[in-house]
């Protein structure tokens, strides 16, 4: 059975509406990476910041360092993953606009199907009209 050119602009326009939905969970997850790094950056700040108002000394200094430490590979982390996701980004919205460019087309070439079929009705009503004269 051979798929028309309504079904193909059917089944991309599916897939257009999936592309825009990865596009918009990928834009989600990489705003939620990048408000955890804020956050860890700031919690990194109030740490340095209350070391370096107070004296502190034995296990409450090694603490602040583990701490810090941790902050430090938490927030080398979340940027590693902030710019994988970036590019996820940037793939789904290139995904996104080649659909959306293939719909397009679909589109423009089923208008213009549509368009020849009815010219060929119109030429064989014409044409039942002069024979029946």
């Amino acid at each position: 059975m051979a798929v028309t050119t309504r079904q193909r602009l059917e089944r991309a326009r599916r897939l257009l509406t999936v592309q825009e939905q990865m596009r918009g969970i990928a834009e989600r997850d990489l705003a939620a990476t990048r408000r955890d790094l804020a956050r860890v950056e700031a919690d990194r700040a109030a740490m340095l910041t209350t070391l370096a108002g107070e004296t502190m000394h034995g296990l409450f200094l090694d603490a602040a360092a583990r701490r810090l430490k941790a902050l430090a590979g938490e927030a080398t982390q979340l940027d590693a993953t902030a710019t994988h996701r970036a590019g996820l980004v940037r793939e789904r919205g290139l995904a996104e606009k080649r659909v959306g460019r293939q719909v397009e087309a679909l589109a423009e070439t089923r208008a213009r199907e549509r368009e020849r079929a009815d010219m060929l009705e119109q030429l064989d009503l014409l044409a039942a009209r002069g024979g029946a004269s």
